[in-house]
């Protein structure tokens, strides 16, 4: 005859370690957020995508290099600070140099667990930049969240 007690607490149990390996799942989940900036080159018809032969990229009055001489570039992931609701960043394309200032709203944060915590994600606003190497820019998606997306055309004449 079977331990109805014993029976239970075996369910119990195995439902408890089932549930834990459901968390862990989440915890797979990307947790970094960073905007996607792609690297074009302006035509009549189409934007053609362009790449850069030596970039760096820092963020403004950080001494770190996000990219340091990164070849072939044609695109750049970078994080945006999630205490603030500005981003200012140094891109050196080849021997010229701009800056990019990203404007953007924090969104509340998006809670995955207690295990694993949340994120932070973002809607920008305006982004600005200089004239150097940077002819223009737009924004062709404005929710940067952990999904890798391209948010940023950088254009170059």
């Amino acid at each position: 005859m079977v331990n109805f007690k014993l029976f239970n607490i075996g369910v119990l149990l195995f439902s408890v370690l089932l549930a834990g390996c459901t968390s862990l799942d989440e915890c797979r989940e990307d947790k970094t957020v960073n905007m996607k900036i792609g690297f074009y080159q302006k035509t009549d018809l189409t934007d053609v995508t362009i790449k850069v032969d030596s970039l760096w990229v820092n963020g403004l009055e950080k001494d770190s290099f996000l990219y340091s001489n990164s070849k072939s570039a044609n695109s750049v992931s970078i994080p945006l600070n999630a205490a603030r609701q500005q981003s200012d960043f140094i891109i050196k394309f080849n021997n010229t140099t701009d800056t990019l200032s990203v404007f953007y709203t924090p969104n509340n944060a998006y809670f995955i667990s207690f295990e694993c915590g949340c994120i932070a994600t973002q809607t920008i606003d305006e982004v600005i930049s200089t004239n150097h190497f940077i002819d223009s820019v737009r924004i062709v998606q404005r929710e940067v969240i952990n999904v890798n997306a391209e948010h940023i055309k950088i254009f170059h004449n």
